[in-house]
């Protein structure tokens, strides 16, 4: 999460983002190729380095796909205990019905 209001100055890895960016390169008009790479770093200054792999690829002037990928780490854990009468599920007539 990115909040400078809070104190919180950088985002450890944001893979939404990072698709934005190399999709938004890649549709720019000076770039004639079909496959646009970017390589991203982020997370460095709060000392949680992520390495983020982005790619676009275009098909005349529009992009038509872009996948975002890069390895991760675990922070934390956590459980959360649902009880059964919060569970609702679909019936088949699609109104819905506790289980």
């Amino acid at each position: 999460m990115w909040a400078p209001a809070l104190g919180v100055e950088e985002d450890a890895a944001t893979g939404s983002a990072c698709s934005a960016l190399v999709g938004a390169m890649a549709s720019k008009p000076d770039f004639a190729g079909t496959d646009y790479r970017l390589s991203i770093q982020q997370g460095v200054s709060m000392g949680r380095r992520s390495q983020i792999e982005a790619e676009a690829r275009k098909s005349g002037n529009v992009v038509t796909s872009v996948s975002v990928g890069g390895a991760t780490a675990d922070i934390a854990s956590g459980e959360i205990e649902v009880p059964p009468s919060a569970l609702v599920s679909q019936t088949s007539k699609g109104g819905p019905q506790c289980v």
